[in-house]
């Protein structure tokens, strides 16, 4: 069986010349191309003998992210499998891939504790036609899930609260508004927060994460 024939987009000349030179040892992996911007990797001659292309998500700042490269490769050679690697968290890039286009799409963050093993399973994984997006959405939707129901554990009251709060007004300026009373208030915003913050610490400053979290989740719901 032949190896697997390898692109490789990185712009950082470290990166790209330690982890080329890592994934060149494997003799599963075929590396037959490593670039440092987008417009060296469209040879459209070399995306159509490829099988697999590894790219750094935040790749060229002044043209195609990783992602938007990958399409633009799928649009050569729909083969071609796509992994995609960050330094930010991947578990939201699933949904810019066009559903049509997500068999064969892999996404990981980048960390210095991968060894060859782990990337030559991924880029297997993907060169079969799989990937791993599916279980990436997946976790991503159950949190989401999580996150709205943990909005709605509040109550109308208490997210109209937080909403005042989350504006920079004080408490006394939410009972003012509100016209309800002062101890009230405190009491719903303690309230708000153990639920916003079920593992949160003394020490912790509670309301400016319980503002952040409140933020968060209606982003969302």
């Amino acid at each position: 069986m032949r190896p697997i024939r390898l692109l490789y987009a990185e712009n950082d000349s470290a990166l790209r010349r330690i982890l080329g030179e890592m994934l060149s040892k494997s003799a599963k992996l075929d590396l037959v191309g490593s670039f440092s911007n987008t417009d060296e990797m469209l040879d459209r001659e070399l995306v159509r003998r490829a099988d697999v292309a590894l790219i750094d998500f935040a790749l060229d700042q002044n043209g195609l992210n990783g992602i938007e490269l990958g399409i633009a490769l799928r649009n050569i050679n729909e083969h071609i499998g796509i992994v995609i690697y960050s330094q930010y968290s991947v578990s939201r890039m699933v949904s810019r891939v066009p559903a049509a286009m997500r068999n064969g799409w892999s996404f990981f963050d980048k960390s210095a504790e991968m060894n060859l093993s782990d990337y030559v399973e991924i880029i297997e994984l993907t060169a079969s036609g799989n990937g791993n997006w599916a279980s990436i959405s997946d976790g991503e939707q159950k949190k989401s899930e999580a996150q709205v129901s943990l909005y709605f554990r509040l109550t109308p009251r208490q997210r109209s609260i937080m909403l005042l709060s989350s504006q920079s007004k004080s408490a006394k300026e939410i009972a003012m508004q509100l016209d309800l009373s002062y101890s009230y208030i405190r009491r719903e915003l303690s309230r708000s927060y153990a639920i916003l913050l079920p593992d949160a610490t003394d020490s912790d400053d509670l309301k400016t994460a319980a503002v952040l979290r409140y933020i968060e989740l209606m982003k969302i719901s």
